[in-house]
């Protein structure tokens, strides 16, 4: 009957890996159980994992959950079950002291609250909720502090509906409290309930989810005829239908629900879609990205205490996450449902910032045309867009360069690798597509530019012959024709980097046949340089280069090596090049990509996605040197 009953035998994660203070932590705590029966609990708690992991949101969440169990050994079997409450009379000495039969009602099984929350936190600090499973088959479950839930038929179901109470704060949308037609619960008091999922409310304008209710349908969309008994009717609409249904929160009447039917209602239906953005709300900011092997990440500073971080996710899915000084990482999220084309390494997400209040997106999406998206600060994310009737080679890069805060150029290529372009004016809006001078790209090629000023703009790729080309245009002369960049032969799918440290000097960056660094300089007073080595590196197949010029004189250089470590060196026009280092014992996926930004000229921001599909990152400042290691990117 109290913790005398029993013994705390030890903690074990059974699901997850997400680390423990970025983390959505459920507890299990066995009562009731004997220590010969500890078995039928480690059955019990994997039953749960694998119905929670199944049940949505839970399913796409799961990235953000660990799950625990805490063993505990009772001196009895069960829990006690009250003959006043309708049970056997059962007392049995547990742990927690688990009993049926809470307010009089069977089914009301609840324990020691107390002393479940302090074990819970002794063997999992970073508890986020916690569910005591109880050993007995009559049915019974609770919310509040803890969740509990037994081992009668659906089981598992009850945990997850008592988890919607404990860990999201929803409530019941039955209409009933005890059960069947009791008095007392015809009209619902005049109170507006707290929780998220149930109103008093039966206007559209004052509704908690109006945000969710489609312009067509009726508020209310069902009400109660005889307020003296549970409305037993069908629905009047489709399943799935968001509005206001009559009955809820234990009363026959004045009480709505957002859909006829609701995990919160039964346990055997789905959660609604109002139960579900919340469980989302709580969860996505934890979620950790599952990202695209050798997806390259983009990353935007808008103003030097803000990042704006875009990459994709292993199922297609364009996703974001951010971070401000002020409050830390935000969360990856699904940017305004786009996917990317899954061709080659997969199609990345480019981005800009025209100005601090903008953003604008690129991607060729899965049917292999060029999208955009954008997001502003008065008005939020837009939806995709396609931008003209290109096709575009699958996987391709689509390069984007805001030469003033009214204009876009864009690049990509087409699926017969000539190289194309397009520009958007605030003024005229998008031109159509139209080929650079008859450029054709190697396949897998990428094509990049760079404006060293806002009349002008240097483009370069790698051609079919493998070897650097470039052109250019100027607002005074137009497009340039193609040329060859000093004859340096190229990986087929190598990336062209380039840098303007002032408008007058070019830096490019590429790899080898053979996987070598290699790099050539351009400068208004002498022109091309000759191609050399940058310091001996040599990347690993298909790593392009990451360039970063912090300020006119010093460059910053990021590359997987050939054992997929993150490498780097610099040149300062003071000393040369450095040799490469391996930054804070980070490593890539091979061929993966090196992300890197300068918010400020004395501090730099590093990402890459890792051996296990995740977006890790890692800083250097100039006050400290590098970090002391790499963090997830996902939430703070």
């Amino acid at each position: 009957m109290t913790t005398s009953d029993g013994t705390v035998q030890g903690v074990t994660q059974i699901f997850g890996n997400q680390p423990r203070n970025r983390a959505f932590n459920v507890v299990l705590l066995a009562e009731g159980f004997t220590a010969a029966e500890q078995g039928a609990f480690d059955t019990a708690a994997a039953a749960f994992v694998t119905a929670f992991t199944g049940t949505p949101p839970f399913d796409e969440l799961s990235p953000a959950v660990n799950v625990f169990r805490v063993n505990v050994a009772s001196t009895d079997s069960g829990a006690d079950d009250p003959a006043s409450a309708g049970g056997t009379g059962a007392v049995v000495r547990t742990y927690f002291d688990a009993t049926f039969g809470g307010n009089g009602i069977r089914r009301l099984l609840l324990v020691n609250a107390t002393t479940a929350l302090t074990v819970a936190a002794a063997q999992v600090p970073e508890v986020t909720t916690v569910l005591v499973v109880v050993n007995s088959t009559v049915y019974g479950g609770a919310g509040g502090s803890v969740g509990t839930y037994s081992l009668a038929t659906g089981a598992t179901e009850i945990a997850i509906h008592e988890m919607g109470h404990t860990a999201f704060g929803l409530a019941d949308e039955y209409p009933y409290y005890a059960g069947g037609d009791e008095t007392g619960h015809d009209h619902h008091p005049a109170t507006e309930p707290s929780e998220p999922n149930v109103t008093i409310q039966s206007t559209r304008a004052t509704l908690k989810w109006a945000w969710a209710v489609d312009a067509a349908t009726a508020i209310p969309t069902m009400s109660n005829p005889d307020c003296s008994t549970v409305d037993s009717r069908p629905s009047p609409v489709p399943t799935g239908t968001v509005g206001a249904f009559e009955g809820a929160h234990y009363y026959h009447c004045g009480a709505y629900r957002p859909e006829f039917d609701c995990k919160m209602r039964n346990l055997s239906v789905p959660f609604c879609r109002v139960c579900r953005q919340v469980i989302w709300n709580r969860l996505w900011p934890l979620s950790v990205l599952d990202a695209r092997a050798r997806t390259p990440i983009s990353v935007v500073a808008r103003y030097p205490e803000h990042l704006d971080v875009f990459a994709v996710a292993s199922d297609g899915r364009t996703m974001s996450d951010w971070w401000d000084q002020s409050v830390g990482w935000a969360g990856w999220f699904h940017v305004s449902g786009g996917f990317a084309s899954p061709g080659g390494a997969g199609s990345p997400v480019t981005s800009v910032a025209r100005y601090a209040g903008h953003l604008d997106l690129f991607v060729v999406g899965t049917d292999n045309r060029v999208w955009s998206a954008w997001w502003d600060q008065s008005t939020g994310w837009s939806g995709w867009f396609r931008i003209g009737s290109l096709v575009a080679r699958p996987g391709s890069t689509v390069t984007v360069v805001s030469r003033y805060a009214d204009h876009l150029d864009l690049f990509t290529t087409a699926s017969d690798g000539r190289v194309m372009s397009t520009w958007w004016d605030a003024r005229s809006g998008w031109a159509e597509w139209f080929q650079l001078g008859g450029g054709v790209a190697a396949p897998g090629a990428t094509v990049t530019a760079v404006a060293r000023y806002p009349f002008h703009l240097d483009v370069f790729t790698v051609g079919t012959d493998n070897r650097v080309w470039s052109t250019w245009w100027d607002e005074r002369t137009g497009w340039a024709g193609w040329f060859q960049v000093g004859g340096q032969t190229a990986r087929p799918d190598s990336t062209v980097t380039v840098v303007a440290r002032h408008p007058d000097q070019l830096d490019l960056f590429t790899t080898a046949p053979d996987g070598r660094i290699v790099s050539t300089w351009w400068n208004a007073r002498s022109g091309w340089g000759t191609w050399f080595q940058v310091s001996g590196g040599v990347a690993s197949a298909g790593s392009p280069v990451t360039a970063v010029a912090r300020y006119s004189d010093h460059l910053d250089l990021f590359v997987i090596g050939t054992d997929n470590r993150v490498y780097s060196t610099w040149w300062n026009e003071s000393s040369g090049w450095a040799g490469w280092f391996h930054v804070a014992g980070g490593v890539g996926k091979p061929g993966g990509q090196v992300a890197a930004i300068s918010r400020v000229a004395e501090h730099l921001d590093v990402f890459t996605v890792g051996t296990d599909s995740r977006v890790w990152s890692t800083w250097w400042d100039g006050s400290g040197g590098w970090a002391g290691g790499w963090f997830q990117v996902a939430v703070t």
